[in-house]
C-alpha cells in the first residue's frame, strides 16, 4: 500500500534588507554555472524542488531525480495546478500557483512545502534559509557587515532576501545572541539563489550551503 504525504503549508518568513555595512564589501569573482535561473518554457511557469536530508528516492511530476549530498535534488518546471511527487516510496500532491519556486521538505516523514522567496533579478543573488532545526527562531548574521541578513526565521519555516552579487561572505546563526553554527564562504552569484539549511536537535546542529540547480 502506498504513504501518502500529507503536505503542510508555510508562508515564507518576512524578509530583511541587510544593513548598509554590506553595500561596502568588496565583490569577489565567482564562475556562473548551471545555478543561473533558466528562462521558462511557459509564462506561468514556476519551479518545484524536493529537501530530502535523510536520501531516498525522488519524483517530481514523474520525472526520477537524485538529491546531492546535501539532500537537495534540482528544480523541476512545473505548471501551476495540481503536481504529484515522491519521496522514498511515499507520494504526495501539492497544488502549485504559478511564477513560484517551490520546496518540498521532507522531515520525520512529514512533507512541508516551502514557497521560495527566489526574485529571479539578474543584477542580485537571492539568499534562502531553511530553519529544519528546533529552535524557535534563527537569526543569520552577517560578521564581516556587523548586520543581520534575515531575523527570527521559525522552524520549519524558510526565509529570503535579495543581495548584491558576486559576494563571498561567512554567515553566522543564532538563537537570539548564541551562536550556534556557521557557513563559511557562502558564494552569491548573480542571478542565482543560494540555499542555506540549518538541521539538527538538542544542541546538535549541522549547516550547509549551495548554489541551487534547475533540471535540463
Amino acid at each position: 500500500m502506498t504513504n501518502h504525504i500529507a503536505p503542510r503549508h508555510l508562508a515564507s518568513h518576512r524578509t530583511l534588507a541587510l544593513a548598509a555595512g554590506l553595500a561596502l564589501l568588496g565583490g569577489a569573482a565567482i564562475a556562473q554555472d548551471d545555478g543561473l535561473y533558466p528562462e521558462p518554457s511557459a509564462a506561468d511557469a514556476s519551479f518545484l524542488r524536493v529537501l530530502a536530508p535523510e536520501g531516498g528516492a525522488v519524483a517530481i511530476d514523474g520525472r526520477t531525480l537524485e538529491a546531492d549530498e546535501n539532500g537537495m535534488t534540482a528544480y523541476v518546471e512545473i505548471g501551476p495546478g495540481p503536481v504529484t511527487l515522491s519521496v522514498g516510496g511515499a507520494e504526495a500532491t501539492i497544488e502549485a500557483g504559478p511564477n513560484l519556486h517551490y520546496s518540498y521538505v521532507l522531515d520525520d516523514d512529514e512533507g512541508t512545502l516551502m514557497t521560495d522567496g527566489v526574485t529571479g533579478s539578474p543584477a542580485q543573488a537571492d539568499l534562502v534559509f531553511y530553519n529544519l532545526s528546533d529552535i524557535a527562531k534563527v537569526d543569520v548574521f552577517v560578521p564581516s557587515a556587523d548586520a543581520l541578513a534575515l531575523e527570527e526565521v521559525a522552524a520549519d519555516a524558510s526565509a529570503a532576501v535579495a543581495l548584491r552579487a558576486p559576494l563571498i561572505l561567512d554567515l553566522e546563526l543564532r538563537d537570539g545572541e548564541t551562536p550556534i553554527g556557521e557557513v563559511a564562504g557562502v558564494e552569491l552569484v548573480r542571478s542565482a539563489a543560494t540555499s542555506v539549511v540549518l538541521s539538527g536537535s538538542a544542541g546538535n546542529y549541522v549547516a550547509v550551503a549551495a548554489i541551487n540547480t534547475y533540471a535540463d
